[in-house]
């Protein structure tokens, strides 16, 4: 199951690679919805004062009955105004909005309550917001729709006292554009940056962002003290957590210090040899090297290659960066890749499939000569990595539309429908492969070879699907790829 999982991660690779232009910080997921994006989905949006909180005992794990509801005065009509007047709850003779509560809090308390399905209107449960919290929501109608002025101001929010505040800040960077947050380096500062990354109390994810954006702004001295934490020095038992968001802060370093940066990473992470190197921080080094190739120019590609190309020599670990090899096309490692596909044993024979899928890729003819060879040695893994690429091809190709309708998008369904005269037939060029909540971003590019000339149906519109589903999709199969690599290693710890 673990060979199978690791070549559909793979797979994955293309259906993420058709998201990857939608994708943020490189190393941040958001943890739910913004105020703003709540509001924009909403037909209604209102700030409210608790009249009325649910009956005593209702809030009780034991209560009986319907769910508890509280009642809410409409204090300030923040959209749709027409709409709450006409369902009753605006003016003199207001009617309070009843909704379901959960919560047992004080009357008086202010809420954030939106709503859907006009003229009734569909209350939602209400988010509670304090005093600074109702003018930082009045705030949001006035700010940029994007671009770095509308960072700036979240930018004073994060890891604000209020809680809520300082997760819709970071929420707020987390789906941003990547360069939105490179366009407000010159407002950031990295003393209170590198505090919050040093900081044991931050959490993972948010330390990802901080190390993101210190990456744009930070000196050199900065990255004197982002190498000792990836080098562990000096740290006391209770600092341990520091080194969580590892991805971030590798790829940090790097963009602080440069190519000479990428020697301590190789060392730390990559360089096995003897040393038991956790996987979880190899796998870190891995997201970082690939949004270094894609979104850097601190560092050449083929400086990031030959960083990538050091786990060719751990043959337990090869399949972690096949795609990335592929993607780049580098195409010096193809006799490497034949001798691991020969010497695989049980413990590594997942890693034949994406090493098919590359020699399929590769346009050298000792490419195809070295597939002809090994399909005699292993004929179902040369099947599976078929197999495995076509579900991910038809997935990327019902679900990203291609600019004429019916037309397949460029991905690996498309090549493995050109005929067999095609010497590029079948070949499986692999977009970005997205790690895990802080995984790279960079965007794809189709190089797959299109199909023979066929008539085109006249052009119309076509549905867009959101890419944050693929992007879901690819990561949900390379979590399930990660987990099922590491139970295969129980003796490494996997908890950054």
């Amino acid at each position: 199951m673990s060979r199978i999982l690791s070549s559909l991660a793979l797979a994955a690779a293309i259906v993420a690679g058709q998201a990857a232009a939608a994708r943020a910080c490189p190393f941040c997921s958001a943890v739910s919805l913004t105020f703003a994006q709540e509001i924009a989905q909403s037909q209604a949006a209102v700030i409210a004062r608790l009249v009325e909180p649910p009956p005593a005992g209702s809030l009780s794990p034991r209560a009986q009955g319907p769910l508890p509801k509280g009642r809410f005065q409409v204090v300030e009509v923040l959209k749709g105004e027409d709409l709450v007047a006409a369902a009753g709850h605006a003016g003199p003779d207001a009617t309070p909005i009843e909704t379901i509560m959960l919560d047992d809090k004080p009357v008086g308390s202010m809420f954030l309550l939106m709503a859907v399905e006009p003229p009734d209107l569909v209350w939602s449960s209400p988010i509670r917001v304090g005093e600074r919290a109702v003018d930082y929501v009045r705030r949001l109608a006035a700010l940029p729709e994007k671009g770095p002025d509308r960072l700036a101001f979240f930018q004073a929010y994060l890891e604000d006292e209020e809680e809520s505040l300082a997760r819709d800040a970071y929420d707020e960077f987390a789906v941003a554009p990547y360069a939105d947050v490179r366009g407000l380096a010159d407002r950031m500062d990295p003393a209170r940056l590198l505090g919050w990354i040093e900081n044991p109390k931050v959490q993972a994810n948010r330390r990802r962002l901080y190390a993101t954006m210190l990456g744009t702004c930070g000196t050199p001295a900065d990255a004197d003290r982002i190498g000792a934490i990836l080098e562990g020095k000096g740290l006391a038992a209770e600092q341990a957590e520091i080194r969580g968001g590892l991805d971030a802060l590798i790829a940090c370093y790097v963009a602080l210090r440069g190519p000479a940066a990428l020697d301590l990473v190789d060392r730390l992470f990559l360089e096995r040899g003897d040393r038991d190197v956790p996987f979880a921080e190899t796998y870190a080094a891995v997201m970082a090297l690939r949004f270094l190739g894609e979104e850097s120019d601190m560092v050449s590609r083929e400086r990031v290659l030959e960083s990538l190309r050091v786990l060719l020599d751990e043959p337990k670990l090869a399949d972690l960066v096949i795609a990335d090899l592929a993607r780049w096309e580098d195409w010096s490692v193809v006799d490497k890749l034949a001798g691991i596909f020969k010497d695989a044993q049980a413990d590594n024979i997942f890693v034949r499939e994406p090493i098919v899928n590359y020699l399929r890729a590769c346009p050298l003819p000792e490419a195809a000569a070295a597939l002809v060879d090994l399909e005699k040695i292993d004929p179902e893994a040369v099947r599976r990595a078929a197999t495995l690429a076509g579900l991910a091809g038809a997935v990327a190709a019902s679900g990203t539309p291609a600019g004429d309708d019916d037309e397949p998008a460029d991905n690996v369904a498309t090549a493995a429908a050109a005929p067999e005269t095609d010497p590029t037939a079948g070949a499986v060029r692999v977009p970005e492969v997205l790690g895990d909540d802080g995984a790279v971003a960079p965007d794809a590019e189709p190089t797959a070879q299109p199909p023979a000339a066929k008539p085109k149906p006249t052009p119309r519109p076509t549905a867009q699907r959101p890419a944050w589903k693929w992007a879901v999709w690819a990561m949900a199969v390379l979590v399930v790829a990660f987990l099922a690599r590491s139970a295969m290693r129980p003796g490494q710890s996997c908890d950054r």
